[in-house]
């Protein structure tokens, strides 16, 4: 495939009206996205109170 080829290229995208709804296991499974493409360590509770807290 040339260059000029992928200029004429198109690409349709389809998106839905409206946003679907938000589950307890969808949102589980996109918490878990979420964590596993992040580098911050997440905490399983609240964190210990230092002297930097406002």
């Amino acid at each position: 495939m040339s260059g000029r080829d992928r200029a004429e290229e198109k690409i349709t995208v389809r998106v839905p009206d409206e946003l679907p709804v938000l589950t307890k296991r969808a949102a589980r499974i996109l918490l878990d996205i979420l964590v596993e493409l992040t580098e911050v360590e997440v905490l399983d509770g609240p964190r210990e109170r230092g002297s930097d807290d406002c």
